[in-house]
């Protein structure tokens, strides 16, 4: 998926003209660089985004221990159970998993593009990739005699990693103001997000341990994929001088996340900012 974004970016960067360069939608420009005036102009925009992804929690008990990669398996694995035992200075047993891991919010890095029918309508797309992270805790319980004191209950750190790479397509309408520079949009499209499981493991007395099944590495077995659906978005674009521009907006994007059996279509929220390298039309005068 990483490869099918930057491809992306090199067909943008091959393909898109410099700032405030327009195309005609039949004979584009003369020999001498005017403009034709025998259909409507195209007018393409590109540029750079960044802001912050909010991931649903539906798909975040994957990483809790309770499914295929079970955590009570891989901890009770010969030589995990013996380096365990020693940390730990007793024999133990699996207590309780973690009911309700969650993601914390990332970082969102990408690029898109636009081709402007009009002043205000546009073909949109945008590549984007995050990491994310979930973790939670789960409970060891101690094989202690009875006569020594203390909590025989410990609890200890369960996590997983994942990359995410969205490439989203749709329309976009901008509500210009001639008397502003702040303009209102709305845009919506089709999104296809694909999933890659990094990491998914447990941290006892200052060691890590994978719970993932060893085969599944040397037969290469993935749980993750690809998902489709639906975003729609919104915020205000403001122009600053002839050929820049920033779009300071928040997109929901309605999508399937393939991650083992947690794969249910669930919204994905994202907060950006977009810096326009060339901000197609200019404002409706």
């Amino acid at each position: 998926m990483k490869r099918l974004i930057l491809y992306a970016g090199l067909v943008l960067t091959l393909t898109v003209r410099p700032p405030g360069a327009a195309v005609s939608a039949q004979d584009g420009t003369d020999p001498a660089g005017q403009q034709n005036e025998e259909g409507p102009t195209l007018v393409i925009s590109y540029g750079l985004n960044a802001g912050a992804y909010f991931a649903h929690d539906g798909t975040a008990n994957y990483y809790n221990g309770s499914g295929r990669h079970n955590l009570e398996e891989a901890i009770n694995r010969r030589h995990n159970y013996n380096r365990i035992r020693e940390s730990l200075n007793y024999d133990f047993e699996l207590h309780q998993l973690p009911a309700d891991m969650a993601y914390s919010p990332a970082i969102m890095v990408g690029i898109f593009g636009g081709l402007h029918f009009t002043d205000r309508t546009a073909l949109y797309g945008s590549a984007n990739f995050t990491r994310l992270s979930a973790q939670d805790q789960f409970t060891l319980e101690l094989n202690r005699p009875s006569f020594i004191e203390g909590d025989n209950i410990k609890a200890y750190s369960v996590y997983g990693k994942e990359e995410r790479s969205e490439i989203m397509i749709g329309l976009r309408h901008v509500y210009h103001s001639s008397q502003s520079y702040l303009h209102p949009y709305f845009e919506l499209g089709g999104s296809m997000t694909g999933t890659r499981i990094r990491q998914n493991g447990i941290r006892i007395e200052g060691s890590t341990y994978t719970i993932r099944k060893p085969a599944d590495r040397y037969y290469n077995v993935r749980d993750d994929g690809i998902g489709f659906g639906v975003w729609a978005g919104s915020g205000v674009r403001m122009d600053v001088g002839e050929s820049y521009a920033f779009d300071l907006g928040v997109n929901s994007n309605y999508t399937r996340i393939n991650l083992g059996e947690h794969n249910n279509y669930q919204l994905q929220f994202t907060l950006f900012v977009r810096l326009y390298l060339s901000h197609g039309p200019s404002r409706a005068g």
